[in-house]
């Protein structure tokens, strides 16, 4: 965390740098629509990610190497005089709304900011203890990071650290290793600082979502207060460190968004553009949410097809039992059955296409994973896992937030701009179901813990129903008190959100402490860059194996190598896997300085040891008198041995 005003203001400069500037570049040049500055943000934000993420695919395919200072330096500039230069020639348009109108707009929109920048706190202060990132899957993204500092790109390959080829979702990774380069921080600091602004802008794209939903700021708040402060999910990310879908969270709903918007106003061209942009973000950011934007899609056009067939049969029959307007034909009826509706699909598959060279790359290694199963209810098998998918499901407040999403998804059948995602958000919780139809590798927990964006945005459905019931009342003084209760309830249940939510860190994923940071500083500093060292390891998925304590971020973090690497040691060879995982298996056994040790230290090549007192299998008492060890480093109970 910066720990100076200085550093957290160069710090705030640099995400606007890489999260608004691009998109505020593209945006400024589109003709004026009535989306108010807040939906305008966070369009600029899905904008900003999707072009650096195409950016870099395109660089990876003709060899430019430019995250380095002097690229991104002149990039930014150009994009400052691009934006200046747009927002200069808008300036003489006079907007036709009303002056109060123009004043709400303005105060809202503070409002808004007021909370954003809240939920950006709330997030960091739910991660104030870590010194590194938690979990498993951050040490590899650190690791994905600083090699794309390194080359200056998304690498080909990840060696010479792990000799493996990379294919990956990198949209986050991209935009990490952007903000290293203006912030000056290193890898493991921008996961944690980054990381959070990128986990608390969830909200923002849920409040777009939301608005462009139910047409209405007091649906729309409330679904970004919840999902900012509410909800059990995001915030628990923070002890898995899923950045990467994040990421794929922040672009689901504004390609969601530009999607509905393209099918209602197929004229806009900056509409399909956006959607063409925002796909191609997605499916490079996280290959979940591809899918479920893909889900969504096929259930926009089949719902918008049903509707308007639906539609034509009414003014048919209209039309036949009335003789004098047989000729006068609705307008609906004038359009296509097919317009609003292809619009939509071609900008969502355009944008798939300019993903496809490495979705394709991405195939090629991982394909083999791909697979179509159904599981019988009858399985008793899945019941453990069941009880987990409830687990993820809680705790009680997230329970009761998603039973009243439950009734809003009722409520939201009922209106036609909202069925679409009524009936997508019905798909995704089936598909949290532990049986029926499961496409690997997407599993029923992964689509659990995204349950919350449309559960946030139905709850919206709730709001919007007794909005709609207010505009019939006509006592003034109880509408007015009606909606001081629904801003009551939406804080009250925020409030009770954030307080489970305080200490959201799971500490069984939390596995370092400053001893480790100081550990390794001292390895950075002090051990030659080919230092091999042996760690304790665990078992954690199947037969794949983790670190359990500092030593596991060796490599991500000082390029020293350990007898176990991050997990995407698994996408090298076969035979590298095996060799890798032989070597963790062993070592996960070691309790002394035996025969076992000795022939892990030779057939690993490993030249040091790292010992977290308290933690792992091998401790320091068993190595006391161990000869052939030269202890070179001893504090706060982290203990480095020389092989002698």
């Amino acid at each position: 965390m910066p720990l100076t005003t200085i550093d957290a203001a160069w710090y705030i400069l640099s995400a606007l740098i890489v999260l608004v500037l691009p998109g505020a570049a593209w945006l400024v040049w589109l003709p004026g629509s009535k989306s108010d500055p807040l939906e305008r943000l966070a369009d600029a934000v899905g904008i900003s990610i999707s072009l650096a993420a195409l950016f870099g695919l395109i660089a990876f395919y003709i060899g430019i190497h430019w995250v380095n200072e002097t690229f991104l330096n002149w990039a930014a500039l150009g994009l400052l005089l691009v934006f200046v230069i747009g927002l200069l020639a808008r300036l003489p348009s006079r907007s036709t709304d009303s002056v109060r109108r123009r004043w709400m707009v303005v105060g809202g929109s503070l409002l808004g900011l007021i909370v954003l920048i809240g939920s950006i706190l709330w997030r960091l202060v739910q991660a104030r203890s870590l010194v590194l990132p938690a979990w498993v899957d951050s040490v590899h993204h650190t690791l994905v990071v600083r090699i794309i500092l390194e080359r200056g790109g998304v690498p080909v390959a990840l060696d010479p650290y792990i000799p493996a080829s990379f294919s990956y979702h990198y949209g986050f990774h991209l935009i990490a290793a952007l903000f290293s380069t203006w912030a000056r921080s290193l890898p493991a600091e921008t996961l944690l600082w980054f990381g959070q602004v990128i986990n608390a802008l969830v909200a923002l794209s849920v409040y777009r979502l939301a608005k462009a939903v139910w047409q209405d700021v007091r649906p729309a708040a409330a679904a970004a207060i919840l999902v900012g402060f509410a909800f059990h999910m995001p915030a628990y990310y923070l002890t898995w460190g899923r950045y990467t879908l994040l990421t794929g969270l922040v672009l689901l709903p504004l390609a969601m968004t530009a999607a509905m918007q393209v099918a209602r106003k197929p004229a806009r061209r900056g509409d399909w553009l956006r959607l063409v942009l925002l796909t191609a973000g997605v499916a490079l950011s996280h290959y979940t949410t591809l899918l479920l934007l893909g889900f969504f899609i096929i259930l926009l056009l089949v719902v918008g097809l049903i509707e308007r067939l639906a539609d034509r049969r009414k003014a048919q029959k209209e039309a036949a039992g009335d003789a004098h307007d047989a000729i006068r034909v609705p307008p609906t009826v004038n359009r296509t059955v097919l317009d609003g509706l292809w619009q939509p699909a071609s900008g969502a598959l355009l944008g798939l296409l300019l993903a496809v060279p490495w979705l394709a790359r991405v195939w090629q290694q991982s394909g083999s994973q791909a697979d179509l199963r159904l599981i019988s209810p009858l399985d008793g098998g899945q019941l453990e896992y069941g009880r987990y998918i409830l687990y993820l499901l809680g705790p009680r407040h997230n329970e009761i937030l998603l039973c009243l999403a439950g009734l809003g998804l009722i409520l939201a059948f009922f209106w036609r701009a909202s069925r679409p995602l009524a009936a997508w958000g019905l798909l995704l919780a089936l598909l949290t179901l532990p049986w029926g139809l499961r496409l690997d590798p997407f599993r029923p927990d992964h689509m659990a813990i995204i349950l919350f964006l449309p559960a946030a945005i139905l709850f919206g459905a709730l709001i919007y129903g007794v909005v709609k019931l207010l505009a019939r009342l006509r006592l003034v003084w109880l509408r007015i008190s009606v909606n001081a209760l629904l801003l009551l309830a939406v804080l009250a249940l925020a409030v009770w959100g954030a307080w489970g939510t305080r200490d959201v860190l799971n500490p069984v994923t939390v596995f370092t402490d400053e001893a480790d940071v100081a550990a390794l500083t001292w390895v950075d500093q002090n051990t030659p860059e080919d230092a091999r060292f042996l760690i304790n390891t665990a078992s954690w998925m199947g037969s794949i194996y983790r670190g359990v304590d500092g030593g596991y971020w060796l490599l991500p973090v000082t390029g020293r190598q350990s007898l176990l690497p991050p997990v995407l040691y698994t996408t090298g060879s076969p035979d590298y896997i095996e060799q890798v995982n032989s070597l963790a298996e062993r070592a996960s056994r070691l309790t002394a300085c035996d025969n076992d040790f000795w022939s892990l230290v030779r057939d690993g090549k490993a030249t040091f040891v790292y010992i977290h007192e308290g933690q792992g299998g091998l401790q320091p008492a068993a190595l006391t008198n161990c000869s052939g060890l030269v202890p070179v480093y001893r504090r706060d109970g982290v203990y480095i041995y020389e092989i002698n």
